[in-house]
């Protein structure tokens, strides 16, 4: 039986990336709880100032407070990706071998996530025009978008080129850190 290895720094590092990871993953929901109301509230006002009811948007299907799958799977996401950190930091096998899936699967997510907030304006607006309603073809996407955009806090574009940096570049890291001869070694012991 051999002695007990010490864990490299590139494996305490990649555990530490993971916790990072996770806290940028529950950062905007966390943002969406606190905010979404006065969020809802802007994107209400914007349907009044375009003439028409702000019940459009529910009926619509369309809410900016968040609830249901927009806050879980972010927060479900962060949980699983900080214990798999705890899993590497423990030195079980098994916890490498999962990184090497998670990870790359957490950074094309993340892409997916951003693809989408950048042809926000665009859905939206499709869905408006597919609308049976006339009152809804009328509404301008763009401009209620933008309306709930200012009543997040001004600082949140930092908070999400933070979370966008620390998430892509936690990823590709930690893969590349769990990688190397060091973690490599210390995995494979018995």
């Amino acid at each position: 039986m051999s002695a007990k290895q010490i864990r490299p720094t590139t494996v305490t590092i990649a555990a530490i990336l993971h916790f990072a990871i996770a806290l940028a993953f529950a950062s905007i929901p966390i943002i969406g709880l606190v905010y979404g109301g006065d969020v809802q509230a802007a994107a209400e006002a914007e349907v009044a100032r375009q003439g028409q009811s702000p019940d459009l948007l529910a009926a619509s299907g369309l809410a900016f407070d968040e609830h249901g799958v927009a806050i879980w799977a972010p927060f479900g996401i962060a949980a699983a990706i900080a214990l798999l950190g705890f899993i590497v930091l423990a030195g079980k096998r098994i916890g490498r071998i999962l990184a090497f899936i998670a990870l790359p699967l957490v950074l094309a997510g993340n892409a997916l996530i951003m693809a989408s907030n950048a042809t926000a304006a665009a859905k939206v607006q499709a869905l408006f025009d597919a609308s049976d309603d006339a009152a809804v073809r009328s509404l301008d996407a763009a401009a209620i978008l933008d309306a709930a955009f200012t009543a997040y806090p001004s600082w949140l574009p930092a908070l999400e080129g933070v979370r966008f940096a620390v998430v892509i570049g936690g990823c590709i890291l930690g893969v590349v850190l769990l990688a190397l001869r060091p973690a490599r070694a210390y995995f494979r012991r018995a």
